[in-house]
């Protein structure tokens, strides 16, 4: 048979939609952007550089739909980073990225004390307040492979590109998918031998090594690439007891086999081993305690009928403004970070027997450490008139333990560690056909199959306790088997008019294992499907609209699965209708889009969105009634000192507009840029726990929704010239500003956002580069992130009145420089 292969054709489209499931994605980007990539990789930077000002702005290509296309011809919000212009714009971790690049990452949500523990994907809005991964609104993939535990670093020494999806991407890559995704790309093993070393380092202390050598190990048939890398964030603050906060290290190894017999038929190999041990986060407490600024303030929402009501705050809490970091000093990092005797025994040495724990890493101070294994496999053939049938397999397993200071004060009133092995094992297969045919499709099924496990280890002196025990009401045992079929038909019309439609049908059971070791399942059978219609005029411009339906997975209800008879007929009476499953959060998405290369050196694309989001869940505690005293555990007082988590379901809108455009001004000086637009309202909104601050008020239909700024601004400069005996140089500028935020949702007050700006300063000559840098050059000291808490300190706690907010502040400037050397 005579190949019609094109140029990296066969492993490109190969892997075209290999694993689009639940838990898998984007697989011909791997070679796309990987194979392609390694073996054709620049010797240097300054050659890739070089190669940009001839061609201005160079064509990039993406597989978003599962075959090789133009970004600006693909019908949906996207945005593609390769490692180059990654370690250009410092970008080491998936918080910066998402600045860049339109969504958000936080582990500073919730109580946000886990630090790196968890970490929650924010796509278009649609942020949960559970710090779960199943509240991700975005799904996190390597290589097409979906990570469970979700991922917060990078290791760029073995990342060759990264793809961002946005708006729901189910019908291809499931239910994981919700709001959009983020698949990082490694790289894959040339056939000359090759060999790259990167090296920064900060005055603060601060450091980042990686390095990676490929070749030939059978000719060109078999090849293999062996990466390593470590990465040390230096505690760039200091709680009020002398211990460091906000400490991470990062050590990993991977590896990669890529094998091809011949032109139609390749298989690929990876696997990678990582450990990360962190200090107690940067996580800080402002208390409202005393302040005056919400006295005579009057506030609307509407009472338990639905009738409005007029309110006034009634416990001290901000109501103009949340106090500044300058406002407030360094006591605001006012945490335990010295592990106390008395819990030694059950959080390290597991004398209270926890079956998590005895199976996560032993961890003898405040903060995190966390073990990590991936492992895939993916592989294809092409087949008669131009088909690939490709199959791709990935097994990932996390192990993590946590130990973290609740009350964010050195009164060391509530003290938690928490355990959280994650396993997670996805497979799938799929035909399709050519992509060069005006009729053209794919058709494929796939299976996931996961445990999320979490525990959770108290120590409540505030509530009289002497000893550690296990809390009740932060338990999980999660397992999920979600069996798929999906496919998608595009079709030509004309040379001006494409339709395309892609569905998938799943079956996403999940299965909830009590503390009894009682099993409860449930399961929800789902069509999601994507339509688009595209109008192309001309070469250079497109215009696209899509209607969309994503959900997120199905999860139990934790606090009302674990409690006796007693709590959960308190519970059923609290909130009618509550079972040991939440209502799976649903979403419909309309979206409109433009993208135009206006000329050889200037494009932009454009999308606006409007989305309804249903079952937004929604967490909230519930306590002990006021007259139990400290008495737990009986059938008036059911619950345990910290109480019971549940979680409710609310209703939102949100509306928004993506800009992005590129420029290349001259042949040295180029810019580029990103504006994100967001309005998000509540369109049901029943505080249960709002009754501390508001009184009678109990719903906030209406309201912003927390945490969100309407404003996300980042733009980026870089002007290259020309020096003597071959060396070249170049200075980039990025500025990065996120609007104002609510604190709560309530909508008392807002904070004042942030504003960043970094600035680069490199050298090139053939295969060394070497740069300077500067992060955060003002040195701006503004809030990162902003939620409300509470005020803990009381001793004894006998409410939970004092309100308080919880803070992470940016870093500070740091100065320091990176060298990297190819050969």
């Amino acid at each position: 048979m005579k190949s019609k292969l094109k140029p990296c054709s066969s492993p490109c489209r190969s892997l075209q939609p290999w694993l689009a499931p639940t838990g898998v994605a984007l697989a011909c980007a791997l070679l796309i952007g990987g194979a392609a990539q390694a073996q054709t990789e620049p010797a240097s930077e300054a050659g890739a550089q070089a190669k940009q000002e001839t061609n201005a702005l160079p064509t990039v290509t993406v597989t978003a739909r599962k075959r090789a296309e133009v970004m600006l011809d693909v019908p949906i919000s996207i945005q593609a980073l390769s490692e180059r212009e990654l370690r250009a714009s410092g970008i080491s971790d998936v918080k910066d990225l998402g600045e860049q690049t339109g969504f958000s990452f936080s582990s500073a949500q919730g109580t946000g004390a886990q630090g790196r523990s968890f970490g929650t994907v924010t796509f278009r809005g649609l942020q949960g307040e559970l710090n779960f991964p199943w509240e991700n609104s975005g799904g996190i993939f390597v290589d097409g492979i979906f990570i469970s535990g979700g991922v917060s670093g990078l290791g760029l020494g073995d990342v060759a590109r990264v793809e961002v999806l946005k708006g729901p991407q189910n019908a291809f890559f499931g239910r994981s998918t919700f709001g959009g995704a983020v698949n990082f790309v490694t790289k894959n093993p040339g056939t000359t031998l090759a060999g790259t070393v990167n090296a920064t380092v900060s005055n603060d202390g601060s450091n980042d090594v990686d390095a990676s050598i490929s070749g030939p190990l059978l000719g060109d048939t078999l090849s293999g690439r062996i990466s390593f890398g470590s990465k040390t964030k230096a505690a760039l603050f200091h709680a009020t007891d002398g211990g460091d906060l906000g400490a991470e290290g990062s050590r990993y190894v991977s590896g990669t086999l890529y094998f091809k017999p011949s032109d139609s038929v390749w298989v690929r190999l990876r696997g990678l081993y990582q450990q990360d041990e962190d200090s107690a986060p940067a996580t800080g407490m402002v208390s409202a305690t005393g302040n005056t600024s919400c006295t005579g303030k009057t506030y609307t929402g509407k009472d338990a009928n639905g009738a409005p009501v007029t309110y006034t705050p009634s416990v001290a809490y901000f109501c103009d403004g949340i106090p500044s970091y300058k406002e407030v000093g360094s006591k605001v990092f006012d945490a335990n970070t010295a592990l106390p005797a008395s819990v030694y025994a059950a959080f390290v040495d597991n004398s209270l027997g926890d079956p998590f724990l005895a199976k996560s890493p032993r961890l003898t101070h405040m903060g995190m450490k966390r073990e990590t294994l991936r492992l895939s496999a993916q592989g294809a053939v092409l087949l008669p008139h131009d088909m690939d049938l490709a199959v791709n397999v990935g097994y990932n397993e996390s192990n993590s333990t946590s130990i973290h200071d609740l009350d964010r004060s050195k009164v060391n009133a509530f003290l938690a560690l928490q355990t959280n092995p994650t396993r997670d094992l996805t497979m799938d297969a799929r035909l399709s056909t050519s992509p060069s045919n005006p009729l053209r499709g794919l058709v494929g099924a796939s299976y996931f199959v996961s445990t999320f496990q979490l525990s959770q280890i108290d120590l409540s002196s505030a509530f009289g306790q002497v000893s550690p025990t296990r809390s009740t009401g932060a338990y999980l045992d999660l397992r999920a088997h979600v069996p798929a079929v999906y496919g998608a038909v595009e079709y030509d019309i004309n040379d001006q008019w494409t339709v395309s439609a892609e569905t998938r049908y799943q079956k996403d059971k999940s299965a909830y294992v009590s503390l009894d070791g009682t099993e409860t399942s449930n399961t929800i059978k789902s069509w999601l499907p994507r339509v688009t219609l595209r109008y192309k005029p001309m070469a250079t411009l497109s215009a696209y609209v899509n209607l969309a339906r994503g959900v997120q997975p199905l999860t139990v209800n934790g606090g009302y699965a674990n409690a006796n008879a007693a709590g959960k007929a308190y519970l059923e009476n609290l909130f009618p209708g509550i079972t040991a499953f939440t209502p799976q959060p649903k979403l419909e998405s309309a979206e409109l889009g433009v993208k135009q290369q206006v000329s050889r050196s200037f494009q932009y694309a454009l999308a606006v969105y409007d989305q309804k989001w249903k079952n937004r869940l929604s967490g909230t505690t519930v306590f002990n009634p006021a007259s139990c005293g400290t008495t737990v555990n009986t059938p008036e007082c059911p619950f345990a000192t910290s109480g019971t988590g549940v979680t409710i379901s609310n209703e939102a809108r949100i509306r928004g507009l993506e800009l992005t455009v590129d420029g290349q001004i001259t042949p040295s000086w180029s810019a580029g840029g990103y504006l994100d637009y967001k309005d998000a309202t509540w369109t049901k909104f029943d505080a249960a726990n709002a009754a501390v601050l508001t009184a009678p008020a109990v719903a906030f239909h209406g309201n912003h929704l927390a945490r969100l700024p309407k404003f996300t601004v980042s733009a980026n400069t870089t002007y290259r010239f020309g020096l003597s005996d071959g060396w070249s140089g170049y200075t980039r500028g990025d500025f990065t500003w996120v609007g104002k935020r609510w604190e709560t949702d309530f909508n008392f007050t807002r904070d004042n956002g942030y504003k960043r700006f970094d600035w680069r300063l490199g050298f090139e000559k053939k295969d060394l580069l070497v740069e300077l840098f500067v992060r955060n050059v003002f040195n701006a000291q503004n809030w990162g992130t902003v939620s409300r808490y509470f005020d803990l300190t009381a001793q004894p706690l006998t409410n939970f009145n004092n309100q308080a907010v919880q803070v992470t502040l940016q870093d500070p400037r740091s100065i320091g420089a990176r060298l990297r050397y190819s050969f």
